[in-house]
């Protein structure tokens, strides 16, 4: 037997299942582009919001009223900071491999939803929109960080689709 045909038949046996898993590889999700415009404005708010909590945090924005920080909700907001940005990672990790991503967008709702109704119920007597602008924003734009989640968890797709 020639060398050469013993090292593909060697192949062949070692690779024979190859081609089945190659493809596998061409099934592939195509999201629409207001799927990913969606997604990418969810990621830039939740990124922007996370940022800009750190910068009045630690200062380094001026005209900001800190005596609400220094009145406990330091804390609070610094662990909705950290949960939402997990809750970030896991809704992108479940959008790249396309499993549990409506999951991951009910969770986060849920989240946002809670953490709305705590700050207007807990910390509304506390401060007002004045005594914090910058977070001010945000709090006031989150219904439509939340309709975005439901509007990206119905438009998701979740079928193969082969080339």
């Amino acid at each position: 037997m020639n060398e050469k045909d013993k090292k593909n038949l060697e192949f062949a046996t070692i690779f024979g299942d190859a081609s089945n898993s190659q493809s596998k590889d061409k099934d592939h999700i195509v999201q629409s582009s207001t799927f990913r415009l969606i997604l990418s404005f969810i990621n830039l708010y939740a990124l922007i919001t996370t940022a800009l909590f750190f910068l009045v945090k630690g200062n380094l924005v001026g005209g900001v009223n800190t005596n609400f920080i220094e009145q406990g909700f330091l804390y609070v907001l610094n662990a909705r900071a950290i949960i939402l940005l997990i809750l970030l990672i896991f809704l992108n990790v479940s959008a790249y491999y396309n499993y549990g991503f409506k999951y991951a967008c009910l969770f986060l709702i849920v989240y946002m939803l809670n953490s709305a109704i705590d700050n207007a119920v807990l910390f509304s007597g506390l401060m007002h929109l004045s005594d914090r602008p910058y977070l001010s924003a945000f709090t006031i734009t989150r219904p439509l960080f939340i309709i975005s989640l439901f509007w990206v968890m119905i438009i998701h797709k979740y079928k193969f689709k082969s080339n």
